[in-house]
């Protein structure tokens, strides 16, 4: 390897390319699929505060992808150090946490990626973070994702919607941009 690959290679290591944005079609009142991968309940999640719903009501999925992408418009409230979790606020009001892996916090930052800020303006499809499944196995967690509307109140309802018409262990596969959520709102 020649001298000036070297420096190149410590000079750009850190920076991996941004993956390319996914498309999709979007309603205000929905929150989409972030990753690619195999939907479970709140329930089913090997967490006791997740599968009680005390952060909120959600989704886990099981991930075949490695990038997180936005499931809706809006602004990111917040990001981690070790780049594994991500809040975001919709522009219709709702509070989103985004994250990826139980006990990953452990890991810090090894195996993610973060192309976000606090602050950004996103829309839906947005690439967020990126993350190594396989890094995350290795080192002893579990690489759920979870998706979470943090901000449900008494008057607020959150339809689940999440389904496909494929199945992989009795569970449905969705895919970046499929519907999970709908908020419904009393109307003032």
């Amino acid at each position: 390897m020649k001298l000036w690959d070297k420096i190149k290679g410590s000079v750009t290591s850190g920076n991996a390319e941004t993956p390319q944005a996914a498309s999709f079609a979007t309603r205000p009142d929905t929150i989409y699929a972030p990753v690619s991968g195999i939907l479970m309940r709140l329930e089913e999640i090997n967490d006791e505060v997740l599968s009680a719903h005390l952060f909120g009501e959600g989704y886990g999925i099981l991930p075949t992808g490695h990038t997180l992408f936005a499931p809706a418009n809006g602004r990111i409230a917040a990001t981690t150090v070790t780049n594994h979790s991500i809040g975001m606020l919709t522009d219709d009001g709702e509070e989103l946490i985004m994250h990826i892996g139980l006990g990953t916090v452990n890991m810090n930052g090894k195996g993610f990626t973060c192309y976000v800020k606090q602050g950004d303006l996103v829309t839906a499809g947005t690439p967020l973070l990126t993350f190594d499944p396989e890094a995350i196995k290795s080192a002893g967690y579990e690489d759920v994702v979870t998706l979470i509307i943090s901000n449900v109140g008494d008057k607020v309802r959150v339809n689940h919607i999440g389904s496909s018409g494929t199945l992989l262990g009795g569970r449905p596969l969705v895919k970046v941009g499929d519907p999970l959520l709908v908020v419904r709102r009393p109307r003032d």
